[in-house]
């Protein structure tokens, strides 16, 4: 049975397609709605029984991915920064896109995305909230810092979000309008603080319902919300067959470039899943609070005193994923030394 090739370029609103026999003629060529609808009248109307596709990662891509699944189409998702063809075209249009994308799936030469099990990417959905919902908090607090300041108002407070603080925050005088700004971020702050109670009450039945998270709660410095958070990030272990991968995907090893007898080291990785990569870190700086004579602790302070803080946290971040891996390979606890 022949193969019919499909490379899909996505935008918000549409998508250009290209399909490709298996000698590399394109048989069609079609600019479509990115619905449901459109897309199985597409898959139609080729006529044919097997068919691949290969779509971009974009923000869309997961919709169009679960499309295609329901098709019964296998699909692959496309790094297109790794993938040459369409990262160094010179000239770069929707269609030709398309045609690139078939012809690299066509030929095998097509850098390839992970796509996690529908159950991981709901909880990535769900523990991702939880950043954004962070980063929203510390915005609205960094205003309310800016009023204080844009009126010459200093506090002693060690938490001015605290009960007494946000007490000080509601009678403090200041001008009208600043007063109005400073009770709306009040509120918003209240608001979101009370969001991101909720989603730890339900971070923390999924990690106690997820046997692999809860081996990673053995490590002091890992609570539920980074257990969960770095077994999502990770997917299914066993695409890593050595911890030196799974360092390499969260950008904890440097860059290598090497001609003939020369060699050069070069700085970490910039492109790898940052949102691994930042917990990660988050986890060694509460680690090496909580357990001072851990061989983890021992690296950072050895590599600190030598190449600085932030050399020191990614080599005890690499040392850390690294018995990640065993553990989750081994499925055992964390082991700590007679000193720890």
């Amino acid at each position: 049975m022949r193969t019919t090739y499909v490379g899909m370029d996505i935008h918000k609103n549409f998508i250009q397609a290209a399909a490709m026999d298996e000698q590399g003629n394109i048989i069609q060529e079609q600019k479509f709605k990115s619905t449901g609808t459109a897309i199985k009248q597409f898959i139609n109307s080729l006529q044919t029984q097997k068919i691949q596709a290969a779509i971009e990662a974009t923000c869309t891509w997961y919709h169009i991915y679960e499309i295609l699944a329901s098709l019964n189409i296998k699909t692959t998702l496309v790094n297109t920064r790794r993938t040459k063809v369409i990262a160094e075209s010179k000239i770069k249009t929707d269609t030709l896109d398309a045609r690139s994308i078939a012809q690299c799936l066509r030929t095998g030469f097509i850098a390839t995305a992970y796509i996690p099990p529908k159950h991981i990417m709901e909880q990535r959905n769900i523990l991702r909230h939880r950043m954004s919902l962070r980063k929203e908090i510390t915005r609205y607090k960094n205003k309310i810092h800016a009023i204080l300041l844009r009126n010459g108002i200093h506090h002693n407070f060690s938490d001015l979000f605290g009960k007494v603080g946000r007490r000080f925050l509601k009678t403090v005088k200041l001008p009208d309008s600043e007063r109005y700004n400073l009770n709306s971020y009040l509120n918003i702050v209240e608001t979101l603080l009370h969001e991101k109670k909720q989603i730890a009450t339900k971070i923390e039945t999924l990690c106690k319902n997820n046997p692999q998270a809860m081996l990673l709660t053995s490590i002091k410095g890992i609570r539920y919300y980074s257990a969960q958070t770095i077994i999502t990030e990770i997917g299914e272990i066993t695409r890593f067959p050595n911890p030196k991968k799974l360092c390499n995907y969260t950008g904890l090893v440097p860059r290598t470039i090497q001609s003939g007898s020369h060699m050069y080291h070069g700085r970490i990785l910039k492109e790898c899943n940052q949102h691994l990569k930042w917990i990660l870190n988050q986890c060694i700086h509460s680690h090496i609070r909580h357990c001072p004579n851990s061989s983890i602790t021992k690296l950072y302070h050895r590599v600190e005193k030598k190449k600085g803080a932030n050399k020191a946290t990614v080599a005890a971040s690499r040392k850390l994923l690294t018995c990640i891996w065993h553990m989750l390979m081994k499925n055992e606890t964390f082991k700590y030394s007679n000193d720890d």
